[in-house]
């Protein structure tokens, strides 16, 4: 099994994207990317609701509705958007890019879960193996990958276009 000062390691290790937080969440139930704005994500937990700026790190609280059976939410920090959410009990995120990343999410019979993010290189770097993770995915433009388990929620960002071009360049 992965710890989850593992699981950061590995994430640390794909080539083009970076780590933008990892943190607790008490009582998870749904998450969601905007679609307007790709770089925000809502959290909806038992105890509260919030939105993350996914470039940031930065949360902040925010009043939500939501249908469970319709998986969608709106929110007053996002508002005039039916946010498409997903969690341990239904709904899904994208788990190919878009851009030629993907994630491969195998589980065994015992409940282990193995997933490997596979790069636009084709280069795997296994991110997760653990008791189940409640839900992973892309955001819809694929810049931002979440996963949420037990442990909390990890959030990366594919790096700027900038930065890896002056990567290429001073190396």
């Amino acid at each position: 099994m992965m710890s989850i000062t593992e699981c950061i390691e590995a994430y640390k290790k794909i080539n083009d994207w970076e780590l933008v937080t990892s943190f607790s969440v008490g009582g998870f139930e749904w998450l969601g990317f905007s679609k307007e704005k790709p770089n925000k994500m809502i959290c909806i937990s038992s105890q509260k609701t919030t939105i993350l700026n996914c470039d940031s790190g930065e949360i902040k609280e925010c009043n939500a509705d939501y249908d469970e059976q319709e998986f969608i939410a709106i929110c007053d920090g996002l508002s005039n958007e039916q946010i498409t959410i997903a969690g341990q009990y239904g709904g899904n995120l994208p788990l190919i890019s878009g851009k030629g990343e993907q994630v491969i999410i195998q589980e065994t019979k015992e409940h282990i879960m193995t997933i490997t993010f596979v790069s636009i290189s084709g280069e795997k770097t296994i991110i997760y193996y653990n008791y189940s993770a409640y839900i992973c995915g892309f955001s819809y433009d694929g810049n931002y990958f979440v996963l949420a388990d037990d442990g909390g929620i990890v959030i990366i960002k594919r790096k700027s276009q900038k930065n890896a071009i002056s990567k290429w360049i001073f190396v």
